[in-house]
């Protein structure tokens, strides 16, 4: 016969700490294995697959989102990427045009440099206040006339890489 041990809560030795918390609840994860490729300029662009979904077991509860993804873009162009609660852009910028999480610049990495890879990693503490269902997906926005690409580079149609986003539920 097997042993078991249940608990409701385990608490330190030392008492729990003012305003405690911080353990995960749960962890949701999305992999994006396939590529994601769009010419759409000017406008903000769900991208497929970037999407996770979590339902909250505590309206005090954070959310923290972590997203990696590897994209390339064209030469001469700007790419940002930004995050959102359903509708909702979070953790973005305020006192810029672009207002995103990430932004990848092909001049600013020292000229023209076409299909260039950038890897980028974001985390975001969320509290979205819910128990209900909460999605958070990626958008990008660019300007030029080439392609966005996720998981490629510019020239190889074939997935090279694997993007992720990840929810963790964090107890307040």
């Amino acid at each position: 016969m097997a042993s078991q041990l249940r608990v409701d809560k385990i608490v330190p030795v030392d008492g729990v700490p003012s305003g405690g918390g911080g353990g995960i609840v749960q962890i949701v994860q999305s992999v994006k294995t396939d590529t994601f490729t769009s010419s759409a300029n000017s406008t903000w662009t769900d991208i497929t697959g970037m999407t996770v979904s979590i339902t909250p077991k505590f309206s005090s509860s954070k959310i923290l989102i972590s997203v990696i993804m590897g994209i390339s873009n064209g030469s001469d162009e700007l790419h940002v990427l930004r995050l959102l609660r359903g509708s909702t852009p979070i953790g973005a910028s305020t006192g810029g045009t672009y207002n995103g999480f990430a932004i990848m610049d092909s001049e600013a990495i020292g000229g023209t440099r076409s299909r260039y890879i950038g890897h980028v990693k974001a985390e975001i503490l969320d509290s979205p206040s819910t128990t209900s269902a909460t999605t958070y997906k990626v958008q990008f926005w660019k300007n030029g006339g080439n392609s966005m690409h996720v998981n490629r580079r510019a020239l190889n149609d074939a997935s090279q890489y694997s993007s992720t986003i990840t929810a963790y539920e964090v107890s307040a």
